[in-house]
């Protein structure tokens, strides 16, 4: 077996940094956050390679969600300057005409082998990322797939994946377990510390959307806008926030898909970062309310500082059975994980310069390396 290794690029982002992992040919990118959020941006790529065909299958959609991944970026710059943390973010670089990450496999790829990759690269790293924000904060980690609406109304329109006749019900209607079942914050309604129902998590006063309404962003569904008329073509969520939320009953983490208008928040630089620190400090204050979540203040470490005391070797590259890992310093304290895509631990070591990964089955791995319980690096490895 060989093993293919490439060092994360890193990059300053204000007060802290992030960590990018890339999936084949870059099409998609990881930043590896240190919060109990994830965000997602399946719809504002604009690279278009002649390798995969426009997607024609299954009257596929093919408009992009313009600046969607600008407006995700001071997204992630509001949470730095706001905690000195970052969110985890996936991105989808394709143009929506070449795949589709809020579509199932067959329709979003369309049968092109390079597109499919792409496709399960976009899903493994949520599946990361969730699993190490659910592990670091006790289960209560907060899915956001973001997307922009072309409808002429210019406002937020918040999908929970209930669909906009459903939320005309009655309060009373909403809370039974019919529609609490196919809400994509099922769990947050069982475990919330606020005593909401499943009504007001979606338009009571502490709902998200009221508290972005009263920042002066219009939001349905909301304690202002308690429900979208079946005229105004409403987006009640798609298969993301299906996927990756407690809709499907495997999954505990609550989060819904939000679709932002173009004016006033997506038209500008200047709105892009308003938005974005009013949504930053509204979630914040959403994941208080609701779950008692106290944002950490991330240790600030600058990237070179890191580079000249723990800088990490890792050879042979390539290998074959065994990792070997060297320190240009001598390390108090490292500790060693090797993880699939899909969040799972599959090998640990401490202290130890040496890995034995010939029982690995062939396939994507990451490897985290945390030097003195403070400096975490991240690899990219590929089992072949």
């Amino acid at each position: 077996m060989k093993i293919v290794l490439s060092l994360l690029i890193l990059f300053q982002s204000l007060q802290s940094y992030s960590q990018i992992v890339y999936g084949s040919n870059k099409y998609i990118e990881y930043h590896i956050g240190n919060l109990p959020v994830i965000i997602s941006v399946p719809h504002g790529g604009n690279i278009t390679p002649s390798s995969i065909p426009d997607r024609t299958c299954n009257d596929a959609v093919t408009a992009t969600d313009a600046n969607t991944i600008e407006l995700a970026k001071e997204i992630d710059r509001a949470f730095a300057k706001a905690t000195g943390c970052n969110p985890h973010i996936i991105y989808c670089n394709l143009k929506r005409s070449k795949l589709d990450c809020n579509r199932n496999l067959a329709d979003g790829g369309c049968g092109n082998a390079i597109a499919e990759t792409a496709w399960n690269e976009f899903y493994n790293f949520i599946n990361t990322a969730q699993a190490s924000a659910q592990s670091k904060f006790g289960g209560k980690a907060f899915y956001i797939d973001l997307h922009g609406h072309g409808n002429p109304i210019q406002r937020l329109e918040l999908g929970y994946l209930l669909y906009d006749y459903e939320l005309a019900n009655t309060d009373v209607m909403l809370n039974t377990s019919q529609y609490v079942g196919n809400s994509s914050i099922r769990n947050l309604v069982s475990t919330n510390i606020s005593g909401s129902s499943h009504a007001d998590l979606l338009r009571g006063n502490f709902a998200l959307g009221t508290l972005l309404g009263n920042a002066g962003f219009p939001t349905v569904p909301s304690k202002q806008i308690p429900f979208p008329q079946t005229s105004e073509n409403y987006f009640s969520g798609g298969y993301n926030t299906a996927r990756h939320t407690s809709y499907t009953q495997t999954n505990t983490v609550n989060g819904l898909q939000i679709e932002c208008n173009y004016i006033n928040i997506r038209d500008s630089d200047t709105n892009r970062k308003q938005f974005a620190d009013s949504l930053v400090s509204i979630v914040k204050k959403y994941l208080k309310i609701h779950q008692d979540i106290n944002f950490p203040n991330c240790v600030v470490t600058s990237i070179a500082k890191t580079k000249e005391t723990n800088t990490v070797i890792v050879s042979p590259n390539p290998a074959t059975d065994f990792i070997q890992l060297t320190f240009t310093e001598n390390a108090k304290d490292f500790d060693v994980e090797i993880i699939t895509l899909f969040g799972q631990t599959v090998l640990t070591a401490r202290n130890e310069g040496s890995l034995n990964i010939q029982q690995l089955p062939k396939g994507v791995y990451l490897l985290k390396i945390t030097v003195d319980q403070t400096n975490i690096m991240w690899y990219k490895i590929v089992l072949r």
